[in-house]
């Protein structure tokens, strides 16, 4: 591969070897969905337009920025690829004499490179972390130049230098390492660039959302910590909505308020949808009331009146960080029934017709339900409706018994827990009221959180749950919100966030 740095400055020649120019710059373009990337000239006015084809990975070069000098001043001009017979390191031949001395104007989707990604942030994907482009490298491919790979050594740093290539050799003579020897490089495909302020987004916007969602979200929220709240939002832009949730949930409170608020507030809302309800909770109670109730108005009903009811608790109590996503079924269900309700709602789910089942599934909880479902939403005592919200075909999703349906979000007085080993290993056709434990301790909503924690703690729980005065079961504290109570700041941060 070469060097950019290698490439420019050097003479672009006319057919019979005379220098007409200095390359100034190489132009690629960043594919789009459905595009090739490479562009062809129409006629000799050097307009470009891209045709179709597969999405590529290496963005092609299709022209030369030439700087051609006249009797006052300099200019820069495009030389459209067709026109080039070859480029190396001595230099460019062009195929025919005649240069449009048009200046250059970059167009929509295309990235100069020097002037483009010099010194411009990225986000190395397989090394987990953000760098700093210091040269580019490229290879020749069947008679075409293809940007390759990114250059963020030390040395490619003294390359741009005026003396660079001797300042590099001294380098690598104290360093003990072979004259030209290169760093490691990162593949382009491992790059994601981070958009920064004053430089054109074109790059930013074409990076497939594959690229990013190869990162787990506690690295993705460890390396957005060295990122503006503007390039963090940028970011989560480019990712699918369900990654952008995991990620922004693995941040501290305040940074997920400063993310939202540089965030589309439309695009904020939807990432909000994703997020567990109480991690929801926790980012709006970092944002002004006004702001809060902009992105409540702009979400799914249900999904913010599930919000709102845990906002309308303390911040520091049991039903501000308790969640409101977990499993509760009637106790007339037997076990078979319970686990084949399971199953439809995962199929329906991945079908998009219903809700998913909750993330973290610790145990499932046994309500004194009404033996069939109420023909009306049930209310509660403070005035929130009931947990889960129907998809589109939700009845695809539902399981019927001789009861009725069976709901997996019951209503009702908390009579016992079933943790998930003791519903496999009981018979199909036992009441899960047979299996079922009784709770071993619960707890009241406006109940202070670090006595929540210490209890969760003290008992070994994996989850706590949390009753009205009339013991209808509200929600649930789970351990990992209780370590997010107990552990101070200072020793959080020691903890890699994967397992926080």
């Amino acid at each position: 591969m070469t060097s950019l740095t290698d490439l420019l400055n050097k003479p672009i020649r006319d057919p019979s070897g005379d220098e007409v120019a200095k390359l100034d710059d190489l132009v690629v373009r960043i594919p789009q969905s459905g595009q090739n990337g490479h562009d062809r000239t129409n006629g000799s006015n050097g307009s470009r337009s891209a045709t179709t084809g597969p999405l590529e990975v290496y963005p092609p070069v299709i022209g030369l920025v030439a700087q051609v000098k006249g009797p006052r001043s300099s200019r820069n001009v495009f030389i459209p690829w067709d026109k080039v017979q070859r480029l190396d390191e001595s230099g460019a031949q062009l195929k025919t004499p005649a240069v449009n001395l048009q200046r250059f104007a970059r167009r929509e989707g295309e990235i100069v490179l020097r002037r483009g990604l010099f010194d411009r942030q990225v986000v190395d994907v397989e090394g987990r972390r953000i760098v700093r482009i210091n040269d580019l490298d490229l290879a020749e491919r069947n008679g075409e130049w293809r940007l390759m790979a990114v250059d963020v050594s030390f040395g490619a740093m003294l390359r741009q230098l005026p003396a660079g290539k001797l300042l590099q050799q001294r380098l690598a003579s104290l360093l003990k390492r072979e004259p030209g020897a290169k760093a490691p490089l990162i593949d382009w495909a491992m790059v994601v660039p981070v958009t920064e302020a004053g430089v054109d987004t074109a790059l930013q916007l074409r990076v497939p959302r594959e690229r990013l969602n190869m990162l787990h979200p506690a690295d993705l929220a460890e390396l957005m910590d060295e990122l503006t709240p503007q390039q963090s939002a940028d970011l989560l832009e480019n990712m699918d909505e369900e990654l952008a949730a995991d990620t922004l949930e693995e941040m501290e409170d305040d940074r997920q308020a400063q993310i939202l608020r540089a965030m589309d507030p439309e695009r904020a809302a939807d990432v909000l949808e994703e997020m567990e309800p109480d991690e929801a909770t926790d980012a709006l109670q970092g944002v002004s009331k006004a702001e809060a109730a902009d992105l409540l108005g702009r979400m799914d009903r249900d999904d913010a009146e599930e919000v709102q009811e845990l906002l309308g608790y303390p911040e520091d109590s049991a039903g501000g960080i308790m969640t409101t996503d977990y499993l509760s079924v009637p106790a007339w269900a037997t076990v078979g029934e319970i686990i084949e309700a399971m199953r439809a709602r995962k199929k329906a789910a991945a079908a998009d017709e219903e809700d998913p089942l909750p993330n973290a599934l610790p145990e499932i909880y046994v309500v004194e339900a009404e033996s069939k479902p109420p023909r009306r939403p049930m209310v509660r005592k403070n005035g929130a409706r009931p947990r889960g919200k129907p998809g589109p075909r939700a009845a695809a999703a539902l399981v019927t018994t001789e009861h009725g349906p069976l709901p997996l979000e019951a209503e009702g007085k908390l009579l016992g827990v079933v943790e998930l080993r003791q519903l496999l290993l009981a018979e199909p056709d036992a009441a899960i009221s047979d299996v079922m434990r009784p709770p071993a301790c619960v707890a009241h909503p406006y109940d202070n959180e670090r006595e929540v924690a210490r209890l969760i703690a003290d008992e070994d729980l994996v989850a706590l749950p949390i009753v009205d005065d009339a013991g209808a079961m509200l929600g649930i504290v789970t351990v990992d919100d209780a370590i997010d109570v107990i552990l101070p700041t200072a020793w959080k941060k020691r903890i890699p966030r994967r397992f926080r």
